[in-house]
């Protein structure tokens, strides 16, 4: 049978802890079949709904410091990666610029020069004007491209922020509302034990009275043999003087 004994609140918190890794969420009816499981202990419910509450707001505070560890750690991811996208491109378009800068000034002493000749050097510079003008408009678009990804992963950072907010708001009022269902459940199971307290004693006062029935039925049943035993043995004295009475009138009459 199981032992009544108190439970301690430590006790208590940690069970709730260890019910909760095994994805089950705390409540007086597990926390009892929990104890009772392990040693046999049992203790009210007004004690386990105490202690639940308390390790709800402890539970508040581990799941808002985790969204706030979470915050921590991807805002500096996000801003030292946009930091290295603008640094980048920077980088390379003052690579590029530097290499124009220098085909020009080889391109003025090439014509200065003589090495080569006027038409040839103009052939020369235009191509190399060329390919760099390609190479500048096609890291002008890998810029453009990086900016939009940095764009992009922005929006998509306030979006997982916008979505901590409203799981962190759910989560809330799942507390809350469970809060109210166990409150809830344990005035129900306070009136349900009231329920089968009563019920026990009317259960024991109608027994009483069918005892009592019964009692009365059997001393009643007992008077009336008594009475039938009585009548029976006046009858069989009067009818013993009516034959005495006889015998006497016969014996005159003769």
């Amino acid at each position: 049978m199981a032992r009544k004994a108190n439970i301690a609140r430590e006790e208590i918190h940690q069970a709730c802890w260890d019910l909760l890794e095994k994805n089950s969420f705390p409540n007086i009816p597990r926390l009892a079949d929990y104890f009772l499981q392990k040693d046999g202990r049992r203790c009210s419910n007004t004690t386990f709904l105490n202690a639940i509450t308390e390790w709800e707001e402890t539970y508040k505070e581990h799941q808002q410091n985790e969204l706030s560890e979470l915050n921590d750690v991807l805002l500096p991811v996000f801003k030292r990666f946009s930091r290295e996208v603008t640094q980048n491109i920077g980088q390379l378009l003052d690579e590029k610029s530097s290499e124009i800068e220098q085909h020009q000034i080889r391109k003025q002493e090439a014509t200065q020069s003589g090495y080569l000749s006027l038409s040839s050097a103009l052939v020369e510079l235009q191509d190399a004007y060329d390919a760099l003008t390609s190479e500048h408009q096609k890291l002008s678009s890998e810029a453009e491209t990086l900016k939009q990804k940095s764009a992009l992963n922005e929006q998509r950072y306030q979006e997982v922020m916008a979505q901590n907010a409203v799981l962190n708001s759910q989560i809330k009022q799942a507390q809350k509302d469970n809060t109210e269902l166990r409150i809830n459940l344990a005035q129900k199971e306070v009136d349900l034990a009231k329920q089968d307290n009563r019920l026990s004693q009317l259960s024991q006062e109608n027994q009483k009275l069918i005892e009592a029935q019964q009692e009365s039925k059997n001393a009643k049943a007992k008077d009336e043999a008594q009475q039938w035993q009585m009548m029976a043995k006046k009858l069989d004295e009067l009818t013993n003087s009516m034959k005495t009475m006889q015998r006497k009138d016969r014996g005159s009459k003769q």
